[in-house]
């Protein structure tokens, strides 16, 4: 994790605009706006190491970051929708941020990415998985990179070269609209509709349904799975 942290932290560099003397030292100020529950993904517990370990590694190693200095501050998002915003609001108000790294879950980062276009400060992200940070990059999202390992429009791009494979015609989405939620809050609603949308978009013939098996017990699950699957779900169409 830590090289693809080095790549950005050289990618901040080229965007930061600062205006000094070539003697002078020229101070990078990154505000880390991270969940602290380390059972959340991309955790300021297993995010801040990597960080620390690229701007180590690039001081003693290289002579890439030569006169740079940088300053990591961390805030606790809780994967809240309202703490991150207030948050980058203070760094900005108190001239303390030059790049945020983070919010990550996706209704953390969604009203910081936008506000930050109006700042004209970037904003990177190992998160924002949900179509939308894509679909709305040039509208809404303009300072927005994310640089996570996937998204889930690949998952969708995946979905679609299975169906394809094995000449499927159509599918039925299971889903627990508060499943994976100690990870990301609604990880499987998003996931869901991201699937949804993509497929629709880009493979409109392919038919699809779904449920959500919030309310049924663990003990009904057998019995629902037969009833919403069934051989119409289950066997191929030729």
């Amino acid at each position: 994790m830590w090289y693809r942290t080095e790549v950005v932290l050289l990618f901040v560099m080229t965007l930061v605009k600062v205006t000094v003397k070539v003697t002078q030292c020229i101070d990078i100020k990154i505000a880390a706006i991270l969940p602290a529950d380390s059972n959340r993904l991309f955790s300021s517990k297993r995010i801040s190491p990597a960080i620390e370990y690229a701007i180590q590694h690039l001081q003693t190693h290289t002579d890439l970051v030569r006169g740079y200095n940088f300053t990591v501050t961390y805030r606790d998002s809780n994967c809240s929708s309202a703490d991150p915003m207030n948050h980058a609001i203070n760094f900005y108000m108190e001239k303390k941020v030059d790049v945020f790294f983070g919010p990550v879950c996706d209704y953390s980062v969604a009203p910081v990415a936008r506000q930050v276009k109006y700042w004209n400060i970037p904003l990177i992200s190992a998160g924002a998985m949900a179509r939308d940070f894509d679909d709305y990059r040039n509208v809404e999202y303009n300072l927005l990179s994310r640089v996570g390992p996937v998204n889930f429009k690949s998952l969708a791009i995946m979905m679609i070269n299975v169906l394809e494979k094995y000449r499927w015609k159509g599918f039925k989405l299971i889903y627990d609209s508060e499943g994976q939620s100690e990870y990301m809050n609604a990880f499987c609603v998003i996931a869901a509709g991201s699937l949804h949308y993509e497929i629709k978009a880009r493979k409109p013939n392919i038919t699809q349904d779904h449920f959500n098996i919030l309310s049924t017990p663990e003990e009904g699950i057998p019995d629902m799975l037969t009833e919403e699957i069934g051989l119409k779900d289950a066997g191929r169409q030729d």
